[in-house]
């Protein structure tokens, strides 16, 4: 039997830093943040190269970011409560999309993240 995580591996989509709500403080390495920074530069040579040449880029070396996708009201709802080092790295680097594996949540599955902090009060 496959994980939520595991049978969504090709639900892979690029958002901007300002959708991502990151409930939780990180506490980072600062070292792994500029190794991450590094690494993105390379993979943004590597798109800007195959652009020019109108063939598409070699994968990227950064895993993608797993984001909890909640909808409700027909309005989208994107929640990281990992990757902060990816996540300060694109920051940092001024690189505004980032990779994210969608998680499909439901206002209540939230809620059992985030319990009273959860922005759906009324979902019980």
């Amino acid at each position: 039997m496959a994980s939520v995580h595991t049978r969504n591996r090709g639900n892979i989509v690029y958002l901007s830093m300002s959708e991502l709500r990151r409930p939780i403080p990180p506490v980072l390495d600062m070292d792994k943040v500029m190794s991450m920074i590094e690494t993105l530069k390379r993979e943004q040579a590597k798109e800007d190269a195959a652009a020019a040449e109108g063939t598409e880029g070699e994968p990227t070396e950064l895993p993608p970011v797993d984001v909890l996708h909640v909808r409700k009201d027909d309005e989208n709802y994107y929640f990281a409560f990992g990757g902060c080092h990816r996540l300060r790295a694109h920051d940092m680097s001024g690189i505004e999309k980032v990779r994210c594996k969608l998680v499909p949540c439901t206002p209540k599955m939230l809620k059992m993240y985030m319990g009273g902090s959860s922005p759906f009060k009324d979902d019980e």
